[in-house]
């Protein structure tokens, strides 16, 4: 019975336990002590603290939704691990140990307090190791291994990446050994899209030049491969040890599987995610209105096409929540014609994103709770804005970086300036 379950703890609090049943079904109890704590935070919004015990629908999704998107990463642990690849808990057991949020996943033989252990055991990288990283992380984009390099982490998405703590004094890159967490994510170039890690970074810095929270990130070079370093806004310094934060994405709240991510493919779209944050307690749901209907209009003025679900995540702490930042934003329009360009998620009556009017966001504002003219304002606002975001975000990169930032930040300023102009639509 013991290798059927797992031990849940956030940030080093035993949380609950996850059961795998010889069927293979999954299921999910908090600790009673967990439950008995003054506002205690969920696992997930889709797994409330009051139920005694939550069955696999949401489970899986929550679990699923801690994993990559990769199939060859996933296919490559499980050979590694010896286990199906199509198993997240048994995925999990091998390397849920630092994953996303607060979320920490132990099988029940270790000891509890590996989990809050932070003794600062950190195997540092020099920067040969650095190298061989980088050029695995490019090598193997479909099937990276952290592994590999000793780390028992799982970051979603289907990009390459490795999770690392980065020591802020010194800016040494390590692997802890206890249950320090990580810090940072290094996300290589990526095939098919040129100097993709450029574009995160020129669209990360041009959201916050604009005033939308966002990750904070930066482009350096190791071994000549460029890479993206994004720090954790999940994490943070108290003191002498670092903490997690706890977050979840949407499809992870609202119970859906990752693979139906995107509203096309029947995952969640606008009135999903409305409906959700109204469940929220009354003095969340403006706050977190607002900033999901900003971070939509950016991602799509700017040309977002990948600004699915599991895109935009929600912070838990108690029972209160907030919008997170963003995170993995880019803009499809150095690349493609503007005119193919979708939205993710319907906007409106529209998914093309060239079609999109004021018409469309009026709707958009009201499902989210927004006065109608209110949405509109915000919009034009933005749309006014990005073009000096962008051309600032472009000069803060690296003079390496800083000729590819600064065309694809024309092409990008192009396409805000070709969607929807309030003033001739209203």
């Amino acid at each position: 019975m013991a290798g059927r379950t797992l031990r849940i703890y956030l940030d080093g609090i035993p949380t609950g336990t996850v059961t795998q049943s010889s069927h293979g079904s999954l299921a999910f109890a908090y600790d009673d002590q967990y439950v008995d704590q003054t506002d205690p935070t969920p696992l997930s919004l889709s797994l409330p603290v009051l139920s005694d015990r939550h069955r696999d629908k949401a489970v899986r999704a929550y679990l699923e939704g801690l994993l990559p998107d990769s199939e060859g990463t996933r296919q490559r642990w499980g050979r590694e691990y010896n286990v199906s690849p199509n198993n997240p808990f048994a995925l999990l057991t091998h390397v849920g140990r630092d994953a996303a949020g607060a979320v920490q996943i132990l099988p029940p033989d270790v000891d509890p307090a590996d989990a809050r252990a932070r003794t600062h055991d950190i195997q540092w990288l020099n920067h040969t190791d650095l190298a061989e990283l980088a050029q695995d992380l490019a090598t193997h984009q479909f099937d990276w291994d952290p592994g590999r390099f000793g780390g028992k982490w799982s970051l979603a998405g289907a990009q390459a990446k490795v999770a690392l703590f980065r020591d802020p004094k010194s800016g040494r890159f390590g692997i802890p050994r206890d249950s320090t967490p990580t810090t940072v994510i290094l996300k290589p170039a990526i095939t098919g899209y040129a100097r993709h890690h450029i574009n995160e970074a020129l669209c990360l810095r041009a959201a916050s030049e604009a005033g939308l929270l966002a990750a904070k990130s930066e482009v350096v070079e190791i071994a000549d491969i460029q890479v993206l370093i994004s720090e954790r806004y999940d994490r943070f310094h108290a003191g002498t040890v670092w903490r997690r934060v706890h977050q979840e994405d949407m499809c992870q709240a609202l119970s859906v599987h990752p693979s139906l991510k995107y509203q096309s493919d029947g995952g969640p779209g606008v009135g999903d995610i409305a409906d959700l944050l109204n469940r929220l307690p009354i003095e969340d749901r403006g706050v977190n209105a607002e900033r999901f209907f900003k971070a939509l209009a950016y991602n799509v003025l700017i040309g977002g096409t990948d600004a699915h679900a599991k895109n935009y995540s929600l912070v838990l702490i108690g029972s209160r929540a907030q919008v997170s930042p963003l995170y993995d934003v880019a803009s499809a329009a150095p690349y493609d014609q503007r005119e193919r360009l979708r939205s993710s998620m319907k906007i409106g009556d529209h998914w093309k994103m060239l079609g999109i009017n004021t018409s469309d966001w009026s709707k958009v504002g009201r499902r989210l709770g927004i006065p109608a003219h209110q949405a509109v304002a915000w919009v034009d606002e933005l749309r006014d804005e990005l073009p000096g975001a962008f051309e600032r975000a472009a000069a803060s990169l690296p003079t390496n970086a800083r000729p590819e930032a600064e065309r694809m930040a024309e092409r990008i300023i192009e396409h805000v300036a070709g969607t929807w102009k309030p003033s001739l639509d209203r």
